[in-house]
């Protein structure tokens, strides 16, 4: 009886017992939400209209366009931002509303009644330079990123554009590389001696 409660089979029917399996569900539903609101460019649900034009532009100014390649607009990373703010980092949000206040202040300063998504890219830049070690920065540096690079179904990385950027291909189905180690014992691998 023990060993039954001590598998894999007896967590699982445990936890099901508990409702844990029917939490999983309602996880996929709410990533798939994040990433249709997205997709269809609807309202945020944590994060106010200009303070998402604000961390928008502060993402582009971490992760910035390039012709060539995609950036963290072309990727919807905002849009990770409401979803993160809502989640896993509900308790960062305070946080993340008193930095974007310390930043519209200087924003205010440098262009009265301006936020700091409607000052010129160089300007903002000077002032996210200013900031660059402060946990407000850190935390959305790493909402940028992770909004780049992670799955869609989180609300970022829109058509999979953070991955084109690493040139990570998008693939249910990957072949393994094969090298010196994968040739037969005895056959000359091509390896150097």
């Amino acid at each position: 009886m023990l060993d039954e409660a001590l598998s894999r089979r007896g967590f699982l029917k445990g936890a099901g017992a508990l409702g844990l399996g029917a939490l999983w569900p309602a996880v996929l539903a709410a990533a798939q939400d994040a990433a249709a609101a997205r997709d269809a460019g609807a309202e945020f649900e944590t994060l106010g209209a200009e303070d998402a034009a604000d961390l928008a532009a502060i993402a582009a100014q971490i992760f910035p366009s390039d012709p060539a390649l995609p950036g963290a607009n072309e990727a919807g990373v905002v849009y990770f931002m409401d979803s993160a703010l809502r989640t896993f980092l509900a308790g960062s949000k305070a946080a993340v509303e008193t930095g974007l206040d310390a930043l519209n202040a200087k924003a205010a300063a440098l262009q009265p009644g301006a936020r700091f998504a409607a000052l010129p890219g160089d300007e903002q830049a000077k002032l996210l330079k200013a900031e660059e070690n402060s946990p407000f920065f850190g935390l959305v540096r790493f909402m940028t990123i992770a909004g780049m690079f992670a799955l869609p179904v989180y609300g970022g990385n829109r058509d999979y554009k953070g991955w084109k950027v690493l040139g990570f291909e998008h693939r249910h189905v990957w072949t393994p590389p094969f090298g010196h180690y994968d040739a037969p014992p005895g056959k000359d691998s091509g390896k150097k001696k």
